[in-house]
């Protein structure tokens, strides 16, 4: 009796493949024998594959995107596990951030951040903490569900006290470098939110919305009945105006309309005046846009900011526009009009968009403020957090800057000062987590500096190998785009930004570590620290210029910094994990969806060449999105999520995974659809059966490659060639070419073509070294197969490995893991592609053969007589693969001009001609009926689940006719059926049944012996 290391007597008794039992199985046998855990420790010998996990927000429930994710990762991180690697497998969850607080604002009933005041920023943030905390135990279940081993390691958290301490440690050198500053610049804010947000945080939020666009008239001073036009979809901006630009070199003309004149641009007067206006116009004047240079104009809005203004020499003039760069790499100074700025620009007036002049507010656009910058221009804002105006803003304060556009509208309207209006629908940018449409608003923030480190980013991407390669461009271009990173956050739920600055004297400070913070506190701190803000905001420090206190910046961090520092906060470094951390640096790859390229790819890169000077990893993978099967993306409002649960429950786990590595390239899109994913589980079912057939038959198995025949030397060659193509497409991120490669092995390779051939030498009887020939090659093609599908499946790769070991009794009862064996090499000597061309020939053959037989209307069970080919390549070696699988008695080759009797039926294959005799003799019917009978016992033996083993006394009673073709044959049919006694005639026996044969019936009775 064998043993085996699994608890499998259900499971080996399995008709069809079971992904539950099996599954169910494996985790017991993972968990008992603690396997992940003792293939993750820590092997300093080893060299090592640090695969850093991009953690997924904690707070939501994992989708079928997050379960593509952790199965490419998994993947990589077992295939190098089994290369011989020390892996890193340790997952990660984003813990800080908007998402949490949304949350809790929902669930508390808060509409604004004084609300959260009210409440209590201690309460508010006890609430987020309780929201992160938790539910990473739903994801590492789900992990160890899809056989994911993160699913067995403890998760790094962004909310735990040594990763904020890296992470103050990290701001603290990219400071000491000179790289943090307190900027004032117009940035993206989120009125609800009531924070600012960088631009690659609002680059995949946008929707479609419907704003004003108006045409406006700005008075010429000192002209009468004067104006220039400007044209704006956001009315309320033009409280901050502060000049307008126009191209110096366009032409713009005078139009009279009416008693009034219009300066606009040549190109759009006709358009806006008389198409869109319905006006008639005389032009009185042309001149170059830079004629109009230093014109000074009248504010169109009477509120006291403006009116401010009027006092500034600067304000209210015509300016001519400056190339802007196409990277927005503004540098502090002055823009340099040099031939690289031009090729690197654009002009930031279109003398044939709008009016060809555009209205300057330096305080609420990125270009109009390094404009404003260039021209020394003021910039204003009168908006506060909560997005409304403030009193600045006259009677309009207190409103929602966009909620005032009507009334703005009506103002000038009213003062005679408004050309046109209408709504236009566009993109525009919204909060990626609360989704208010977000405003360009003059705040003081704090950034990382990107012009000391954009050049050695640049070279370091470079070193990247990109995943596919086309990331290294496109990450490239991100670079080169790279502006300052606004760091810092007015919200509550995040590591706090390490500054403390002076009340008396400004001086600031930062802190990068808990032990300086002890140091320099003005009062004791207690043991048990918690790094968040409504602990750290109480804690004051010295000044060490004037001795005055010194309190934090209110701030907290970008949470895209909180996973930009993972590399070493995930470890604690440089106040933990010291060794462990020098060992694993840098990361040798990562594995995220595309949009990455943005965020997480730029974070990594960023935080890494800032405090390292190098890039923090070797490689990226990246994905594509898993959409649904109309390709939609997936949202909760569309209710079309899968969810991941549901598709492991529905699908089970090595199918899913498969799946992923089967249908697209893994950085393509994927829609995803149930039934495509059932047909995959064909393959493992096919795989399953064909290890139960081994099974079956390899009771007194000893492994021997002795007395080899043509199809095993075939099958020796192929599953060679296939650990080479499987281990190059893993290398080269090519998983879905690795998952086709090994389906088609399966299914055609081994099932339709080896296992078939072989049928007869493995049977109860066969001659004893053919079928220990036949059975080695079996055994070594599914246990190479199943290495090699190891990574993709994990679950039946590892219980079939444990049970093929259980019938090497050298192995027998040994507890060890698929995933301690080493990958598979090829052994080159066994690989033959001569043969293998040869017998993908003859599979061509065997379809053209059988396309004959479905013509004909012949069965495949009925043998046909002599079979001619055509065709260029060797048939001889492979004679006996065609006559077995095709059920023909002979096959001969023809010449390519020889004619062919009209006894044959021309069939084309790719690569030439089968001639199928149409006749069958008596000798092939009488073959063909004693196999409809054979069939129709094993069926029945089948039905009633009779093992191979057993014997039985069969008895048979049709016909004379029959009976004495029955009786001819009865010694084959027994030995086919294993019975030991064969009566024709009689009727004997509890187990019964019937098969036609053209016109006669042959009843079929029998019982065990």
């Amino acid at each position: 009796m064998r043993k085996s290391n699994l608890e499998n007597e259900h499971s080996r008794n399995m008709a069809t493949y079971e992904a539950s039992l099996i599954e169910n199985e494996i985790r017991k046998f993972w968990e008992n024998n603690q396997i992940p855990q003792k293939l993750i420790e820590v092997k300093m010998d080893k060299k090592k594959f640090y695969l850093l996990d991009g953690p997924p927000y904690v707070n939501a429930e994992p989708h079928i995107g997050h379960i593509k994710t952790t199965t490419l990762k998994d993947i990589w991180s077992k295939f190098k596990l089994m290369q011989g690697y020390f892996v890193w497998f340790q997952p990660g969850f984003d813990c800080h951030g908007l998402p949490i607080e949304n949350k809790v604002e929902k669930e508390l009933g808060i509409k604004s951040k004084k609300d959260i005041e009210k409440l209590g920023v201690d309460r508010f943030i006890e609430e987020c903490r309780k929201k992160a905390l938790g539910n990473e135990k739903t994801w590492l279940e789900i992990y160890k569900k899809a056989g994911a081993w993160r699913g067995y390691v403890e998760p790094y958290m962004t909310l735990k006290n040594y990763y904020i301490e890296s992470a103050w440690w990290t701001v603290k050198q990219i400071a000491e470098k000179g790289m943090l500053y307190l900027g004032e610049k117009p940035t993206y804010w989120c009125p609800h939110c009531e924070t600012a947000l960088s631009g690659y945080e609002v680059t995949d939020s946008y929707a479609n919305v419907k704003d004003p666009y108006i045409y406006v008239k700005f008075p010429i001073e000192g002209k009468k009945n004067e104006y220039i036009l400007i044209f704006t979809t956001t009315p309320w901006t033009l409280l901050s105006n502060v000049a307008i630009a126009v191209s110096p070199d366009a032409m713009y003309v005078k139009a009279k309309v009416g008693e009034e004149y219009l300066i606009i641009s040549k190109e759009r007067a006709e358009e806006v005046i008389k198409e869109l206006c319905g006006l008639e116009y005389e032009i009185v004047e042309e001149f170059p846009g830079k004629e109009l240079e230093g014109l000074k104009y009248l504010p169109v809005m009477q509120v006291p900011v403006q009116q401010k203004l009027r006092e500034q020499k600067n304000a209210h003039k015509i300016i001519l526009s400056i190339p802007v760069l196409k990277s927005k790499s503004y540098k502090h100074a002055v823009l340099e009009n040099d031939e690289k700025t031009k090729e690197e620009s654009f002009d930031f007036v279109n003398a044939e968009e709008g009016s060809g002049a555009v209205h300057v507010a330096p305080g609420h656009g990125p270009e109009d403020y390094y404009i404003g910058q260039h021209y020394k221009l003021p910039a204003i804002s009168p908006v506060d957090d909560e997005g409304r105006f403030t009193e600045e803003a006259g009677e309009l304060k207190g409103m929602f800057v966009k909620d005032a556009d009507k009334t703005i509208i009506n103002k000038l309207d009213a003062a005679g000062l408004l050309l046109y209006s209408g709504q236009i629908e566009h993109s525009y940018p919204l909060c990626w987590r609360c989704k208010a449409p977000l405003i360009f608003r003059l705040t003081k923030q704090w950034f990382f500096s990107v012009d000391k480190i954009k050049e050695r980013m640049l070279e370091e991407n470079e070193k990247v190998r990109w995943l596919p390669e086309f990331g290294k461009e496109r990450f490239r271009n991100w670079l080169k785009e790279a502006i300052d990173w606004c760091i810092s956050r007015q919200r509550y739920w995040g590591i706090p930004l390490p500054i403390w600055v002076c009340e008396k004297c400004g001086n600031t400070e930062v802190i990068g570590s808990v032990k300086e913070l002890r140091e320099k506190a003005t009062e004791k701190i207690p043991e048990e620290l918690d790094l968040h803000k409504n602990v750290v905001d109480k804690i004051k420090l010295k000044c060490n210029r004037c001795n005055s206190v010194m309190h934090r910046v209110p701030d907290i961090v970008d949470v895209w910094f909180d996973s930009g520092v993972a590399p070493w906060a995930s470890l604690g470094y440089p106040y933990k994990n010291k060794d462990l951390f020098e060992k694993l640096w840098p990361v040798d790859l990562i594995d995220e969806s595309q949009d990455q390229i943005r965020g997480w790819f730029y974070s990594l890169m960023f935080t890494s060449v800032a405090v390292f000077n190098r890039a923090p990893y070797n490689a990226v993978a990246m994905n594509g999105w898993v959409l649904d099967e109309k390709g939609n993306k997936m949202s909760k409002s569309k209710g079309n999520v899968i969810w991941a649960d549901e598709a492991l429950q529905t699908l089970g786990a090595d199918v899913l995974r498969l799946y992923f590595c089967w249908e697209t390239p893994p950085w393509k899109q994927q829609n995803f659809s149930f039934d495509t994913a059932k047909e995959i589980k064909k393959a493992l079912n096919v795989l399953w059966n064909s290890f139960q057939f081994f099974r079956t038959y390899a009771e007194k198995f000893e492994l021997k490659f002795e007395n080899l025949e043509v199809e095993d030397a075939w099958l020796l060659s192929r599953i060679n060639t296939l650990v080479e193509e499987v281990t190059d497409s893993l290398e080269k991120f090519q998983f879905n070419k690795a998952g086709k490669a090994l389906v088609n092995f399966i299914i055609e390779d081994l099932s339709r073509t080896y296992i078939k051939k072989i049928r007869d030498r493995t049977w109860v009887n066969a001659e004893k070294k053919s079928k220990q020939a036949a059975l080695s090659v079996l055994y070594e093609a599914l246990l190479t197969v199943t290495k090699l599908l190891a990574p993709i499946t994990p679950f039946i790769s590892e219980y079939m490995y444990q049970e093929l070991k259980s019938i090497i009794k050298k192995e027998e009862g040994k507890v060890g893991s698929i995933f301690e064996s080493e990958w598979p090499k090829a052994k080159k000597e066994r690989i033959n592609k001569s043969l293998e061309k040869e017998v993908e020939c003859a599979k061509e053959i065997i379809k053209g053969i059988l396309a004959g037989r479905h013509q004909m209307g012949i069965k495949l069970r009925w043998p046909l007589g002599k079979v001619l080919v055509k065709c260029s390549t060797n048939i001889e070696n492979t004679k006996g693969i065609i006559m077995c699988l095709a059920n023909v008695r002979d096959v001969a080759k023809v010449s390519e001009g020889e004619k062919v009797s009209e006894d044959y039926l021309e069939v084309e294959f790719k690569g030439g001609k089968v001639y199928v005799n149409k006749h069958l003799d008596e000798s092939l019917l009488e073959e063909a009926m004693v196999r409809e009978v054979v069939r129709a016992v094993q069926n029945l033996r089948k039905k009633n689940a009779f093992n191979v083993k057993e014997y039985i006394a069969l008895t048979l009673k049709a016909g004379a006719k029959a009976e004495k073709v029955l009786k001819k044959y009865s010694q084959k049919i027994g030995e086919e059926v294993r019975a030991k006694s064969v009566q024709i005639g009689v009727q004997k026996g509890k187990i019964t049944g019937k098969v036609k044969f053209m016109d006669e019936e042959i009843f079929i009775s029998f019982e065990k012996i």
